[in-house]
């Protein structure tokens, strides 16, 4: 007799405590329950590529023009076996043409260029490695399509990083990005990010608000508790369509300020503007917003109540008259 196995994977977005959604946060590589507030670490090589090893024990990465799989001709006249190889002039010149055959493929050379940049731009605006994989993957496939030609190398490369931290849903320092990279600016960088996803058909997911949360309240030094309610807030606003279009960062640090005056832990906006590097007018603007939708909810709710309690009262004397008149033969 079989026994059949009736058990599933558990969803790696759902808490495995309460079954509550888990949002992830980057910075610290971690994964936080928006319901009984467990966190859980998180692990990035699942999510990375599947990366195969090679013979040497090195690990493939898309961040090497050649993936980590070049062909290298040592200085050593030794074959697979560990005879010794006569003729080192003619192994000389075998490593003179491989050396050669490298560097004059122009391919090549802007592969070299191109991983140099992004492992260098990642590093001054500290991504981690995933961030720089997912960008090389996608300079890569741009690359094969013939879409680099005639343009900056650099400015493709902070544009692929742009789309790579869209896709993980991570802030990129975009009003900024003058002050790290030298000759490249916002309007640079947004020309090629929309070439890049208009030629070769990508989108985008769009970042949620509470992704931002941790990050806001760790830079305000805001507790769990108030973490927490905002969390609560932002899924009631989430979908209306007075926030959608709206800055994520800024509807997060306003669902922290009305969660704080709810909590009565003390902070200012200004110091919630300082850590969302937004100002206290765009924290308002939401907060007065968030304000009104949680309102009008509240309003539609208790109509509702007014409406079923006034249904249950008619409805039945209703019936009664109707019974009560005498029929005419």
């Amino acid at each position: 007799m079989s026994i059949q196995n009736n058990t599933t994977e558990p969803n790696s977005n759902t808490c495995l405590s309460c079954m509550g959604k888990l949002i992830f946060d980057l910075e610290k590589n971690e994964k936080i329950c928006t319901n009984c507030g467990i966190v859980t670490e998180y692990d990035s090589h699942h999510q990375g590529y599947d990366l195969e090893h090679s013979s040497n024990s090195n690990p493939t990465s898309s961040m090497m023009y050649d993936i980590s799989l070049s062909t290298v001709i040592d200085k050593k006249n030794v074959d697979a076996s560990g005879k010794l190889i006569h003729g080192g002039f003619e192994m000389e010149k075998l490593r003179r043409l491989n050396k050669f055959t490298i560097s004059n493929d122009a391919k090549i050379r802007n592969l070299n260029k191109a991983m140099a940049d992004i492992r260098r731009i990642t590093g001054i605006l500290g991504f981690g490695n995933l961030i720089a994989e997912r960008a090389s993957y996608i300079y890569r496939k741009a690359l094969n399509k013939d879409l680099i030609r005639g343009r900056s190398i650099t400015g493709i490369s902070v544009a692929t990083i742009y789309i790579a931290c869209k896709d993980l849903g991570v802030s990129f320092p975009i009003d900024k990005i003058d002050e790290y990279v030298e000759n490249i600016n916002k309007k640079t960088t947004v020309h090629y990010y929309k070439f890049l996803l208009r030629q070769m058909k990508m989108s985008v997911s769009i970042p949620e608000p509470s992704q931002n949360i941790s990050k806001i309240a760790a830079r305000a030094k805001l507790g769990g508790r108030t973490q927490r309610r905002a969390l609560e807030i932002l899924s009631k606003v989430a979908d209306d369509p007075t926030v959608i279009g709206k800055k994520p960062i800024s509807i997060a640090a306003a669902a922290l300020y009305m969660a704080a005056l709810e909590t009565k832990e003390y902070t200012t906006q200004l110091r919630l503007a300082v850590a969302a590097e937004l100002t206290t007018i765009t924290i308002r603007k939401r907060y007065l917003e968030i304000v009104q939708i949680l309102k009008e909810k509240s309003l539609l709710v208790q109509d509702q109540v007014i409406q079923d309690d006034l249904e249950e009262e008619i409805i039945p004397g209703e019936i009664l008259q109707v019974v009560q008149t005498p029929s005419h033969a």
